[in-house]
Order: C-alpha cells, then structure tokens, then sequence
C-alpha cells in the first residue's frame, strides 16, 4: 500500500450539539474503536501499512507531567479514578462520595457479576498492574483449539508483544530495597508452601521505579499505587508505545472523549459508519459525528465490542449479523482476589510493587490454579495484610446479552457465590496456604473472600478485572478476528479470547493476538 498523509478535513465542531458527518478520508480508511492492548496494536500496523486510520476513544487523554498529581489515588480517590460513577470503584474508601466524571474505570454492574473495565487513551494499560505473564503450553492446549497453535504464539508473537510493551521481571536490586518487604516475603510463603517461584515480566520501566525510590520521580508503584494511573510515568501504556508510534507515521489520529453508539452497514457497499458521541470530562455532549471508513477494528474490550455489536444489531444497522454465537463464551479469566494477614512475616504498608512472582497449584481439586501477590498502598492501621489474585482453568462460562432497558449490553453471570470451580479452586489454595503458613497463628477466615454485594472492596470472584470472551474465534469470528457476516469488519481484543488465557493475566496474550490477527489481514490485503 501507498504511505498517505493523514488530511485535516473533517475537523469537529465543539459548538452546539448537532448531526454532523465527517467526510471519509482519502485512500484506504480504517476505524478503530478503543485504545487499548488490541486497539493500539491495530492503529499502529494498519498506519505501519499506510491505511489512513481514526482511533475512537471514549476516554480522555492524560499526560504524566511529573507533578505527582495527574491521577488521583487510591487513597485519596475523586472523579479521576471513575469513568461517570458516583464512587471510587475500588479501594479501602468505596463509599466516598465522588463528582461524576470521564475517569479511567468503568464498573459494570452485571447480573451476577461486576467487571471492571478502562477508558482512556490508552484502555486497560493505563490501569492494570502491567502483569505479563506468558501461559504455559499445558494450559494453552487444554483451551485453545488447534487453529491457534502454541508454538506460533510463543515463538512469534508472545516474543514480539514483550519486546514492544517493554515487560520484563523485577531486577534484584529493587527486590531487595526495604520499600518491598512484601515482595520479599511473598517468595518465603512460597517456599513453605512447597512451591515454585514462576518470575512474573512486567510492563514498567524499572529505571523511574528506581527514580521513585531515589525520591526523582513521584513515589507510585513504590508505595502500592498504580490502579487509579501511573503518577510516576513507570507504566509502559500502549499511549506511549503502539499509539505514539502510529500517529508518528502520519497516517493516523486518536481521538479522545468520542463514545461509538453504534456502527452503520452502509447498504450496498461493504463499508461502514460508525457515530459517536464526542463529550467533554464531565458527560455534556459537545457533537455527534459520524465517521466513514472502509473497515472498522473493534478494540473496545471484551464488554464494549460485543456490547456495540448487540447493540447495532438489535437497532438493525447490521442486518447481516445474525450468528447465536456473538456474545457467547463470556468469563471472568477464573478470577478470585483474596486478602491475606501475614501474622508471621513483615511485609509493610504502602508496598513496593507492581509484584514479583507467581506459582501455580497443579494438584488443586477443582481446577488447576495459580496465585500472584500484587502490591497494595495498605494503610498503616493495616500493615500486615497482602492482596492476590487466584485464577483457575475453570470451565464455567456467562454471556453478554442485549438489554433493552439501557439500550446495551449486559453481562449474564448465571452461579451463586462459591458454586464455580474458580470459586472452589480459590478458596481451597487461599485455605491450604492458610493453614501451611499461618495456622497456629490466627483465623482461617483472613485468606477467604469477602463478597461485597456492591458495596465493599471487591473480593472474591463476583468482581473481575479480566472480562473475555463474547467474540469468540471460530465461533462469533473466524480465527483472524472477522466477525461472521462482514468482510470489513474485525475484532482484534480480548473478546476474541474464550473467557480465560490460562491461569495468566490476558493483557500480553491479547497483544500477540492482536498482532497475529494483523499479519493475517495485512497479508490478506496488500
């Protein structure tokens, strides 16, 4: 393909709300919804290709200026923290009373289930604990069908996808530093556990992590921080990577604070329209544009891309999607966070992080599992607890479902608290860990979930930050990530995924997709 200029027609208007379409751009278009993982991947291969690409996001920008104070804390949290809710979404303070906002977690009330989701330029990466994690063959084989062969992802894209996010383990001189404590005692419960210590790589920059601990950079991943935005600048988003490199090429735009409401088939031609709503931070909508382009790349997230296909299809702009499959295939990842009191080893408050290592629990009976620990700014009236994460290989899997009532979807969660195999596999190692290292010293009750009913912090599993599944491969896509019906349309992020990446958080596993389904359509259209 030709390399083209990304032209500046088509500029919005911020005026007055009114209808208004933007003229498609010159050569061959693309739209991708969401900046996160898969989204960013796309704007950056397709740009690479010389496509002429527009990158939705509902979220707003935020740029780290060094001030400590770009994004507002878990401790301290206000509307930064939330995507339009009245209260943090997560943390010690969920009761607080917030201005509603653009903030960067969206929580979604299921039925059944909560999920957390981001917004942002940026998505998901500007949030999660930057866990990088590769799955291991065993559990890959035991899911993924033959058509997405392990050898391909580990000796091409898993590769690939780390080298691009930057992701490697903790360096020992940090491990070492008396700010991680909890690091360190996290590898001598393993050991006395009688397991394996699994390195777990890392989207960071350890080099500003040193700078925190030096006092040049803002104190963040050091002290716990990191979930409500990376003060500091550690986190390596895809905003500073696969997005930067795209715009770079002039071929591409991100922009910000423009929510898709649903996407057009244009009758007779496979192309599409795509509206939106652009709004400023606090909800007032400013336009609403409709966008042009030859193909659109779904990228919103598991929730937010099958929701918008719901959505459309249920108000008739896409005729020709009419699979049982889409929204099929939904999981929480096998989730279930646990707080642990260490009653035996100093592990601090306000850890150091964003974690160390992880092992894995083969011989659980109820499905195989693995736990990480994960750095938490605890307060000082707390200093013994830790947070994990536990995910399982369980087999247990919602939807999401139209509902007309909000006009989008919803997730169906169809299990009581404690009647999955993640719920059992969760509580038998949060127990058996229990007992091994801590048991003649306090209660069991501390390594157990509390279920929070949409009130307290969010454990257990009836909350989860690793919503997958919905746009399965080979089912609702075909294994390039196509939606079933449509030529020009794809998906490229973790509802492709079903429902689990094995025992491993997805967000490295949802890059190398993301980037093997960009070979397979770029190969397909040059």
């Amino acid at each position: 393909m030709r390399r083209r200029t990304l032209l500046q027609a088509g500029a919005l208007s911020v005026g007055a709300v009114a209808f208004e379409r933007v003229p498609a751009l010159q050569g061959r278009t693309a739209i991708v919804i969401g900046s996160g993982f898969g989204g960013a991947v796309a704007a950056y291969r397709l740009a690479q290709a010389g496509m002429v690409v527009t990158v939705l996001e509902r979220g707003r920008r935020w740029t780290v200026d060094g001030s400590g104070d770009t994004f507002c804390t878990i401790g301290d949290p206000d509307w930064r923290c939330a995507w339009f809710a009245d209260r943090p979404p997560l943390g010690l303070d969920v009761s607080k009373t917030i201005t509603r906002g653009a903030g960067l977690i969206q929580k979604h009330v299921g039925d059944g289930i909560q999920v957390m989701c981001g917004a942002g330029v940026g998505g998901g990466s500007l949030v999660i604990g930057m866990f990088m994690p590769q799955p291991r063959r065993q559990d890959w084989e035991t899911l993924y069908p033959a058509e997405l062969p392990y050898s391909v992802f580990e000796n091409t894209y898993w590769p690939r996808a780390r080298q691009n996010i930057g992701a490697s383990v903790i360096p020992s001189d940090i491990q070492n530093h008396a700010s991680y404590a909890g690091a360190r005692a996290w590898l001598a419960y393993i050991a006395e556990f009688g397991r394996t210590p699994v390195p777990v790589p890392f989207g960071v920059d350890w080099n500003v992590i040193r700078d925190e601990l030096a006092g040049r950079a803002p104190a963040c991943h050091t002290i716990g921080e990191g979930p409500f935005g990376s003060n500091s600048g550690a986190k390596n988003s895809v905003d500073k990577t696969y997005l930067a490199w795209a715009t770079a090429t002039g071929n591409a735009r991100v922009l910000p604070l423009h929510e898709v409401t649903e996407i057009r088939e244009v009758s007779g031609a496979d192309r599409f329209e795509v509206a939106c709503r652009q709004i400023d931070d606090r909800g007032g909508v400013l336009s609403t544009p409709v966008f042009a382009a030859e193909f659109v790349f779904l990228a919103a997230g598991s929730l937010g891309s099958t929701s918008l296909l719901l959505t459309s299809r249920a108000r008739g702009r896409l005729p020709r999607l009419t699979g049982s499959e889409v929204g099929k295939g939904w999981g929480n990842n096998g989730d279930f966070l646990v707080a642990r009191l260490n009653l035996r080893k100093t592990v601090g408050s306000a850890q150091g992080g964003p974690g160390n290592v992880k092992f894995y629990d083969d011989s659980n009976p109820y499905a195989r599992a693995a736990m990480a620990w994960e750095s938490a700014p605890i307060p000082s009236w707390l200093p013994s607890s830790t947070a994990h994460l536990i995910t399982s290989l369980a087999p247990e899997r919602g939807e999401i479902r139209y509902d007309a009532a909000t006009g989008t979807g919803k997730v169906h969660w169809p299990y009581g608290e404690m009647a999955t195999s993640s719920d059992k596999a969760g509580r038998d190692l949060a127990t058996r860990l229990w007992w091994q290292t801590e048991g003649s010293k306090g209660s069991l009750l501390t390594g157990l979930p509390s279920y929070d009913r949409n009130t307290g912090m969010g454990l257990g599993s009836r909350n989860t930050y690793h919503p997958l599944g919905g746009l399965v491969m080979g089912k609702a896509t075909d294994f390039g990530g196509r939606v079933a019906g449509y030529p020009n349309l794809y998906c490229v992020d973790g509802a492709l995924l079903p429902g689990s990446t094995c025992l491993a958080n997805p967000a490295l596993t949802i890059t190398a997709n993301a980037e093997r389904c960009l070979d397979l359509f770029l190969a397909a259209h040059a």
